[in-house]
């Protein structure tokens, strides 16, 4: 609403008009209870613990999965190696049976045969035919027993890791729930600042007209009073006072470095975590709605490179040295340049290996350059984010 600096005599009673109107518009708001920014922030607050805590949870069931999978894939070598000593001492017999027959003087049939004449031969050969097997016959019977627990064992730890997959899922479909209530709760207390800042703007030019409606009516009392004797002049009464703060407008990073992700969004320490195909998470995920817009946390340059893991993926390095690596992304924003700290360069998606899960970025921290020592981001996130 532009703001008129001069006003002519004679539209006083246009300015009474626009006055009337600008009441009718902007009303004064009631005194209330309660502080509606107060309300609105304790929404966000309320809302960002539970996505906070929805991130815990997903990435504690992530650590979880991993662990499952390590334990069914060395059960499963653990089988196959049992198998092969099994088949071993299965040979093993074999092999010494036929030494046993063919090391006899006497066919081996006869000799077991009752009535041949050598019977203390015959008994003889048996006892060790019988002593050289039975322990690898136990061996066997053990690793028979055994083997079969373990095949229990798999098939337990394969039904836990479809049910862990199951509640990954679950997780992922409430993550993403509550990082939507996030973003809904962040835009609505967006929208009440912006209003209220309307309604102040809108009562300082209330006031701008108030107080020029006065310096009308004075300067016409002057004119009256030009052809009578002085008089002491009436006072004019003060305008009221306006607030001359400007738009606080919203703070997106401290001092030189600047949050990765500009808008609601949740994330936990999740550092070193056991992952699928036995890795450990080497940084921070940071969970927000898809398309939330993704900057560079400091002034640098940035080029963009997929892989299959990360998915579309953007590097910034900044003027130490020092790169941070963005995965999941939902697409590219410009192209390889020297960037801004706070510069939009990608969008928030859940590309790459987190194709069908919840939107988040990957964020890491890489000492010394793209291929440089990777620390943990956290600390660092959580002190500017």
């Amino acid at each position: 609403m532009r703001k008129r600096r001069h006003l002519r005599p004679s539209v006083s009673g246009v300015v009474l008009v626009v006055v009337g109107a600008l009441t009718l518009a902007f009303p004064q708001p009631a005194a209330a209870s309660q502080d509606p920014l107060a309300e609105a922030q304790a929404r966000i607050t309320a809302a960002q613990n539970a996505a906070d805590e929805a991130a815990t949870k997903f990435d504690t069931a992530q650590t979880r999965l991993g662990e499952l999978e390590r334990d069914a894939n060395r059960t499963r070598k653990t089988i196959a190696a049992l198998r092969d000593e099994r088949r071993r001492l299965t040979w093993i017999v074999r092999e010494r049976a036929v030494l046993l027959y063919k090391s006899s003087p006497t066919p081996f049939a006869e000799l077991l045969d009752i009535n041949n004449g050598d019977v203390l031969e015959a008994a003889r050969r048996a006892e060790l035919f019988d002593h050289a097997n039975a322990e690898s016959n136990l061996a066997i019977k053990r690793l028979g027993a055994t083997t079969e627990d373990l095949h229990r064992s798999e098939a337990t730890l394969e039904k836990a890791v479809g049910q862990q997959r199951k509640t990954i899922a679950d997780l992922e479909r409430q993550q993403t729930a509550l990082q939507d209530a996030l973003a809904s709760a962040t835009r609505a207390q967006a929208e009440l600042r912006a209003q209220l800042e309307r309604e102040r703007r809108a009562a300082e030019y209330a006031a701008l007209l108030r107080q020029a409606q006065a310096a009308t009516r004075a300067r016409a009392a002057q004119q009256a009073q030009a052809a009578q004797p002085p008089q002491p002049p009436a006072p004019d009464a003060a305008p009221p006072a306006s607030d001359s703060g400007g738009d606080p407008g919203q703070i997106i990073g401290s001092g030189d470095w600047v949050c990765p992700v500009q808008g609601a969004v949740s994330f936990t320490d999740s550092w070193g975590a056991p992952r699928s195909g036995g890795r450990t998470h080497k940084g921070t995920d940071m969970f927000a709605a898809q398309g939330t817009p993704v900057v560079a946390v400091v002034a640098g340059s940035v080029f963009f490179q997929g892989d299959p893991l990360g998915g579309l993926a953007a590097y910034v390095t900044g003027a130490d040295g020092t790169t941070y690596y963005y995965a999941h992304l939902n697409d590219y924003v410009g192209g390889a340049r020297n960037v801004a700290a706070g510069e939009l360069i990608a969008h928030n998606g859940s590309s790459g290996n987190a194709d069908g899960g919840s939107p988040h970025v990957h964020f890491e921290i890489r000492l010394g350059g793209p291929n440089g020592t990777k620390i943990n981001p956290y600390p660092t996130v959580r002190a500017h984010c």
